[in-house]
């Protein structure tokens, strides 16, 4: 789905009553910040992440997953996504790398207004889930 907000999904008037067993968010990007501090920035990107991952946990069914795509170098290291899951009481299932084919139909994009695809080599797929 497109245009979903993903910090608010859970209460969305259609989306917030169903449960899923799979909740994907491909490269999640909270935007361009040139303007502030790296240390800014990356609170930012996580802030975005951390609410996704706690709406998402109320709209998995129970044996339920959430994936979230991501880049793992450079900037993207420091986010540490595990940490996020933790704190929104989600444990990491698995790390695994990246296949795009297995998103037919997906195509990277640059953010906010870019129509150019960016490169995913270096990325992963982050499975979590409630503790069991």
């Amino acid at each position: 789905m497109h245009e979903i907000d993903a910090t608010e999904m859970a209460s969305h008037s259609i989306l917030g009553r169903m449960k899923f067993d799979r909740i994907i968010f491909n490269f999640p990007f909270a935007g361009f910040f040139d303007d502030l501090p790296r240390s800014s920035q990356l609170l930012r990107h996580r802030e975005l992440v951390s609410e996704f991952m706690k709406n998402a946990k109320e709209m998995i069914n129970e044996n339920g997953e959430i994936h979230v795509s991501h880049k793992t170098n450079g900037f993207f290291e420091q986010w540490n996504l595990e940490s996020l899951a933790n704190s929104n009481g989600l444990k990491l299932v698995e790390a695994v790398d990246l296949k795009i084919v297995d998103y037919p139909g997906y195509n990277t994009k640059y953010g906010f207004g870019g129509d150019g695809n960016f490169n995913s080599s270096h990325s992963k797929t982050y499975k979590f889930a409630r503790p069991s």
